[in-house]
């Protein structure tokens, strides 16, 4: 592992443990953001944020972040604002694993591959309609939407 990947997961780590301990409600958060976008990102900023919703949205190689990204995007139809875009990072998961979204974006999948590449299991992780919760770090308020990114469903079904 380098040293950078280390450092990163070392600092996840220590943010996991700061994230709040009740998840806020997508809807809850949307409208922080949509009333006073500044205060929201300056009480945000920096923070782990545990937030709870149903995926509306699943979408391959994400280039919000340096490192692409499959993003799952909470909201409903009927709004209220801004979407809340959790970005689930390929380098956070253990060595040989990887997050596949089918070209439908229905659902995104957590594959595990051997030494030489081959996919060796498969399981689901997210779909759309399914109520989850996920904790990320709060990257930015971007085009509409708000960002986390290292995000972790509860329970630690990515990984």
């Amino acid at each position: 592992m380098k040293v950078s990947s280390f450092f990163a997961l070392l600092c996840l780590a220590a943010n996991v443990a700061t994230a709040q301990s009740t998840p806020v409600d997508w809807q809850t958060l949307a409208t922080e953001f949509s009333q006073d976008e500044a205060a929201a990102s300056n009480k945000y900023q920096g923070q782990m944020i545990t937030v709870t919703g149903p995926v509306s949205g699943i979408a391959q190689g994400d280039m919000t972040t340096d490192n692409p990204a499959v993003a799952v995007t909470l909201s409903t139809p009927t709004g209220p604002g801004p979407d809340v875009k959790c970005l689930f990072q390929n380098e956070d998961l253990a060595p040989n694993s990887e997050i596949y979204v089918p070209s439908d974006g229905s659902e995104a999948i957590l594959r595990k591959r051997d030494n030489v590449g081959n996919v060796i299991s498969s399981e689901p992780m997210v779909q759309t309609g399914q109520q989850i919760v996920v904790t990320g770090s709060f990257l930015e308020f971007d085009a509409g939407d708000i960002v986390l990114q290292h995000c972790r469903l509860a329970g630690g079904a990515a990984q």
